[in-house]
């Protein structure tokens, strides 16, 4: 009975002793609350809303009820890419009583409580002490969205709301309307948006680090809209440099027109409309009434400032409905139909980091020792091990000490071997992949995938200029988080106000670590010059090198068709005279294939071999220009010809915890061009120049691969070709083509759109089409626009028909 007692009482002090003992390790493993607490409260992006694989912001205001305290705000984040948690730290200083406000950037893809975390730590986030919050959710909530997202800033808050009809045609727009204090002053935050309209607004209300976000915004690729009538002048002051026109005064107008021309909708007046007056700049007129320019478009860099000569709220035009069609033209750069999928679901700046990942593997820097060298050096251990030192131990009469010096040999031979072996892998190296995307007026933008390769293990800090923005690689050997916090966090990406530095702690020796770093500055890059006109007899002109760096692999990418024009050296100036295509694209390769074609006769897969089974001397300049091509907002998906070359020359400023480290680079150089298509007063403009989009889109499914095949669904699709605006242009001649004499099966029917009749035609392009009379009811928006539709009963892939046009410009 008393050993039965004893025992319980034994078995109840062991259960005390576990339970404190967990208790003690959840204590030990937790990192200390410190004292007072801090008040959180954020703004997610745009209204909330956030596009997928953009950069989105994070307005954080912070308030402090307790005493000083300065520490690390900490958003923990599952990483897109898969493996532990990435974390973006800014440090910020909180006196007693005060509230501040914090921005940061963050990639754009759904974000809830399991896949983030908010923390602030006093002093460092290494030393661990949290600082709770105590008001304020500790988590970002946000769900990405695919419609085009048109910011407005106006005094009347129904401005642009018209545009929500535009979802009639299958193409989502969300109006967000804006206050000043919203906007923030970082260039790469504003990728959320697509357009930002103003209309009569005091653009002087923005600072001055705002109006610069916008304007690099705008020559990265972003629609900047001006508009307001009367108070077009206040619109438009802090954005003059930009406007395509020079105010001149206001005036009343009639009738409008031009704008019941553009939509194809009647437009009554009960009095006269007020419009500014102006004189344009820059830029093309897009519609005018009587020599008065009402919408004006000007490429700045890769984007576009639009001039609108009137009130965007004022009544009748505010509440008519031509105005969707009429905005379908501005935000056109931007929208696409609901399901259109461009070469993979949500692809983004993450689908193309991916993709060129494989490639930063190899290092030139880092090569293998030769197979014959270690030949050598094994044979000669095997002749010294076996007979020479057995006979030179027996010849001395000191055969036992072979127990000692062979293995001590042995150990020797080891470490000559792995030295030859490691030789070049005793210093932290870099490897860097950059795009340098010009935008023709000598600026570009430059956009880095790196590794780092380290000798030794333990921590690294990869040095990167302030305006980069970055997402990091997974560094867990594969092995994802399934979107899911891991809770460890390995990296971390430091925002301070003149740098930006990426950390990796416990980095294993004779490792590699991967970023993806998007500059928001727009840099000084040079660009090419280009004069070349394009006909059904060829491409011939000149191209010019007006970089900084010597290129070789110079090729000019038309559609599916490249053309190969070789090195440029800085300054030179090359004739080009090609009567046809260097390499077509005919679907079945991709382009990597097609400007660096495998020797061996290997198609456009994803890795290349040489006969030996080695990575081939290209492996890296296709695996960069496949990923630069799938890209959905880039290359040939927007169906602009592009000029191409490479170069190894340092591009890069990075440093490894602060010091210079050798740096193996590749540089991709890509400027998308214009041809001149008018010779004298002849037009002449071949198949395949013009791509075209789509605007309208009835099937159940509609899939776009990297090579320019469609594949759609049951259902109908209509697409158009925007034809070059020349002042005068009159065709006499229309060709319509399949490309490459590609056949069309019954279930898919093609059709022209004839203006006059408003109404479609069908067209058999079982073989070629030439049309020479009646040429403007084809050719539609004053000789600018021509559309088709395909119909398909059942799934089907196809490429879209090529057009040529033939005519005369009257003087």
């Amino acid at each position: 009975m008393v050993l039965e007692r004893e025992k319980k009482q034994l078995v109840l002090w062991v259960g005390i002793m576990v339970v404190v003992l967990c208790i003690c390790s959840l204590l030990w493993s937790r990192p200390a609350a410190a004292a007072g607490s801090i008040e959180l409260q954020m703004e997610v992006g745009y209204d909330g809303k956030i596009k997928e694989g953009q950069w989105f912001p994070v307005k954080f205001t912070v308030t402090n009820p307790s005493e000083d305290v300065s520490g690390d705000l900490v958003v923990q984040v599952a990483n897109p890419m898969g493996g532990n948690d990435a974390t973006y730290i800014k440090h910020l200083d909180l006196p007693k009583q005060t509230t501040k406000v914090v921005w940061m950037s963050l990639p754009g893809m759904s974000y809830n409580g399991n896949n983030n975390v908010i923390k602030f730590y006093k002093g460092d986030i290494s030393k661990g002490e949290i600082v709770p919050i105590s008001k304020g959710n500790d988590y970002i909530t946000a769900t990405p969205t695919q419609s085009v997202q048109v910011g407005v800033l106006a005094r009347d808050p129904d401005t642009l709301n018209f545009l929500s009809l535009l979802q009639s045609k299958n193409i989502p727009v969300s109006v967000i309307h804006l206050k000043p204090e919203q906007l923030p002053g970082e260039s790469v935050m504003l990728d959320g948006l697509d357009v930002l309209a103003l209309n009569d607004f005091a653009s002087d209300q923005l600072k001055e680090d705002q109006v610069k976000a916008i304007t690099s915004w705008v020559n990265r690729g972003g629609t900047l809209v001006l508009a307001g009538g009367a108070g077009y002048p206040k619109t438009a002051k802090a954005f003059e440099g930009l406007s395509p026109v020079t105010y001149t005064g206001t005036a009343s107008v009639p009738s409008l027109s031009s704008l019941e021309q553009a939509s194809g909708k009647e437009l009554k007046l009960s009095e006269p409309f007020t419009v500014s007056t102006s004189a344009l700049r820059a830029g093309e007129v897009i519609t005018q009434e009587k020599q008065q320019p009402l919408f004006v478009k000007k490429s700045t860099g890769s984007g576009e400032v639009w001039y609108v000569a009137y009130d965007l709220a004022l009544n009748p035009v505010a509440s008519w409905n031509g105005s969707p069609e009429l905005w379908e033209k501005v935000i056109q750069g931007h929208s696409g139909p609901t399901n259109m999928k461009r070469g993979r679901p949500g692809y983004s700046f993450m689908n193309q980091f991916s993709e060129v990942q494989y490639a930063l593997d190899f290092f030139p820097s880092l090569v293998s020792p030769s197979f014959f060298m270690l030949l050598i050096v094994f044979l000669i251990y095997v002749v010294l091990v076996a007979p020479f030192l057995y006979l030179l131990l027996k010849k001395v009469d000191k055969r036992e000490w072979a127990w000692i010096i062979i293995p001590a040999f042995s150990i020797l031979s080891s470490a000559v071997i792995f030295m030859i072996g490691s030789s070049d892998k005793s210093s932290t190296l870099i490897h860097t992949l950059n795009t340098l995307e010009l935008n023709g007026s000598g600026q570009g933008q430059r956009t880095s995938a790196t590794a780092v390769f380290v000798p030794r293990g333990g921590s690294y800090e990869l040095e990167v200029p302030k305006a980069a923005h970055t997402v990091l690689a997974n560094t867990n050997q594969g092995f994802g988080s399934n979107g899911q916090l891991t809770g460890i966090s390995d990296q971390h990406i430091r925002l301070d106000a003149e740098k930006t530095r990426i950390g990796w702690s416990d980095v294993p020796y004779w490792s590699v670590r991967k970023a993806w770093i998007q500059n928001d500055e727009i840099e000084q890059l040079g660009k090419f010059d280009v004069n070349l006109t394009l006909d059904s007899n060829g491409l011939k002109g000149e191209i010019a090198n007006a970089t900084k760096s010597d290129l070789n692999d110079v090729n000019i990418i038309i559609n599916r068709s490249v053309y190969s024009v070789g090195e440029l050296k800085v300054g030179e100036k090359k004739p080009v005279a090609l009567t046809s295509p260097t390499n077509v694209n005919n679907g079945n390769f991709d382009f990597g294939y097609l400007l660096f074609s495998n020797p061996n006769g290997m198609n456009g897969g994803m890795v290349y071999r040489n006969g030996n089974g080695n990575m081939d001397n290209h492996e890296r300049e296709r695996q960069m220009i496949n990923s630069y091509m799938n890209n959905s907002s880039k290359g040939m998906n927007q169906g602009k010809p592009v000029v191409i070359g490479w170069s190894k020359d340092k591009q890069s400023l990075f440093k490894v915890n602060g010091k210079d480290a050798n740096t193996d680079q590749l540089n991709l150089w890509v400027q998308a061009v214009d041809f001149q298509v008018v010779q004298g007063d002849k037009i002449s403009i071949p198949a395949g120049y013009i791509t075209p989009v789509i605007v309208n889109n009835n099937t159940n499914q509609l899939f776009m691969e990297p090579n320019g095949t469609v594949v759609i669904g049951n259902g109908s699709v209509t697409f158009e070709y925007a034809l070059p605006r020349i002042q005068g242009a009159s065709y006499t001649k229309l060709d319509l083509r399949m490309p490459g004499g590609a056949g069309i099966p019954q279930f898919l029917i093609l059709e022209l759109w004839n203006g006059e009749k408003q109404d479609w035609e069908p067209i058999d392009l079982r073989v070629p089409v030439e049309k020479k009379d009646n040429l403007s009811a084809y050719i539609l928006d004053g000789g600018t626009t021509i559309r088709m539709k395909a119909t398909a009963t059942q799934q089907f892939g196809f490429q879209f028909p090529e057009v040529a046009l033939e005519g005369t410009v009257r003087r």
